[in-house]
C-alpha cells in the first residue's frame, strides 16, 4: 500500500490562484541554479505531504537556490525546501518553505510563484573551489549549506524536476504546478564530491526535515526560467 500524505491542502496557508496567463514567468540571467536533494525518515516525511500525494520510496527532501539576474536588471535569490513525492507515476516536488533574499520584490514573487514566501536571508559565497551558504529568516539562521570538491560535468546529466505549490483553483484548495527551467544544454554543470546540509534550528520545519543520508548535489550556472504556478491542464481525451 502507499504511503499517502497527511496534510490537508485547505491547512496550508498563503494559498494563491493560479496565474493569469500559464506562460509567464521570470527569466534569469547568469543564473546560479543549486540542488541538494537528501533522504529523510518516513516519519519526518508524511506529516508535511498534502494528502492526495504519495511518499516515494524511499523519502528524501531536496533544497534548491535560485540566484540569477532579472530582466528588470533586479537581483534575485531565494532558497526552497521541498518535499519530494509522486503524483500518480510522475515525480514532483511539493514546496514547504520559502526564504527570498532581502530587498527583491517578495510581493511579485508571492503573486506569481506561490504564498509559502517569506523574507529572510540568502548569503552565498562562491570560490573556485567551494560554495556556502546560510539560510535564515526574521529569528535566525536555519540551514547553513557547504559544497566542496567541486568538478565540472556535462549539464544534460543533471535534472531539475517538476514543482507543485499550495494554491486554489475553481475556488477550491489545489495543487498548482510550477518550475524552474534550465536549458540544460546552454548552461555549465557542476556536481559536488563533499557537501553538507545542516539545519541548525530545533522546532522548525527545516530542522523537521533533516537530512539523514546525502544523495546528491549540484549546481548550473547560465539562463533559467521561473515559470509561473498555473492549474494542470485536464487530461487530453
Amino acid at each position: 500500500m502507499p504511503d499517502f500524505g497527511q496534510r490537508a491542502i485547505a491547512a496550508i496557508p498563503d494559498r494563491l490562484p493560479p496565474a493569469a496567463d500559464a506562460t509567464d514567468g521570470w527569466d534569469l540571467s547568469d543564473a546560479r541554479v543549486y540542488s541538494f536533494t537528501f533522504e529523510v525518515g518516513k516519519a519526518q516525511a508524511l506529516p508535511f505531504l498534502p494528502q492526495p500525494l504519495i511518499r516515494p520510496v524511499p523519502a528524501y527532501a531536496k533544497i534548491l537556490v535560485v540566484d540569477g539576474l532579472r530582466a528588470s536588471g533586479e537581483h534575485y535569490r531565494e532558497a526552497m525546501l521541498l518535499l519530494g513525492t509522486r503524483e500518480g507515476v510522475q515525480i514532483r516536488n511539493v514546496l514547504v518553505d520559502s526564504l527570498v533574499h532581502e530587498g527583491v520584490a517578495l510581493g511579485a514573487a508571492r503573486a506569481l510563484f506561490g504564498g509559502s514566501r517569506r523574507a529572510g536571508t540568502v548569503d552565498l559565497q562562491v570560490s573556485d573551489g567551494e560554495v556556502r551558504i546560510a539560510i535564515a529568516d526574521a529569528a535566525g539562521q536555519l540551514c547553513a549549506i557547504r559544497m566542496g570538491a567541486l568538478r565540472e560535468c556535462d549539464a544534460t546529466m543533471l535534472k531539475y524536476d517538476a514543482l507543485l505549490v499550495a494554491g486554489e483553483s475553481d475556488g477550491a484548495p489545489a495543487l498548482l504546478r510550477w518550475g524552474i527551467r534550465v536549458p540544460l544544454t546552454e548552461v555549465e554543470g557542476t556536481l559536488s564530491r563533499d557537501w553538507e546540509v545542516k539545519m541548525l534550528r530545533p522546532g522548525t520545519d527545516w530542522h523537521r526535515l533533516r537530512p539523514a543520508y546525502n544523495v546528491t548535489a549540484f549546481f548550473s550556472h547560465g539562463p533559467a526560467r521561473i515559470e509561473a504556478a498555473h492549474a494542470p491542464q485536464p487530461a487530453k481525451t
